[in-house]
């Protein structure tokens, strides 16, 4: 509960240092309706949604009893955290190869895998509309080219 309630006050004062920090950014003549602090405002909005609604949690949720400390949840630990990180790292020569939507597809099933998950063809369907769903997104609606490997 603590380091729950302690995260949400970090967060928020993130957030709040970001809007700060959106509020310099100039505006330009040839700015649209959004302006240049548009997407900024709203991702510090995001964050600071997020952080309230952990904080509220963190201070509802009941203390967690004594008798149920044997079946404590494990926390990540930094190998954990590393195997992660090297899979998110390896994603950026893998996309340069294989390109976007390939790239993306491995990503989402080898997080899958790396988290336990055991292979069904419900994970490589959830994979494929995940990619799917994303190159979708950034290339048809918002016009965003994505990297092109050597394959696609």
């Amino acid at each position: 509960m603590r380091k729950d309630l302690f995260a949400s006050i970090g967060l928020l004062l993130i957030a709040a240092v970001y809007y700060a920090a959106t509020t310099t950014i100039q505006e330009s003549t040839l700015e649209d309706e959004v302006g240049p602090t548009g997407l900024p405002t709203v991702l510090a909005a995001v964050l600071a949604f997020i952080a309230v609604a952990m904080g509220v949690r963190a201070l509802v949720s009941a203390p967690v009893s004594a008798a149920r400390d044997g079946d404590k949840e494990s926390e990540a630990r930094w190998p954990r955290a590393l195997g992660m990180l090297a899979i998110g790292a390896l994603y950026l020569p893998v996309v340069s190869v294989t390109g976007y939507p390939l790239a993306l597809f491995l990503l989402l099933v080898s997080v899958a895998l790396y988290e336990g998950k055991k292979p069904d063809w419900r994970m490589f369907a959830v994979a494929a509309g995940g990619a799917l769903f994303f190159w979708l997104v950034f290339e048809m609606g918002l016009g965003v080219r994505q990297p092109e490997g050597l394959l696609y």
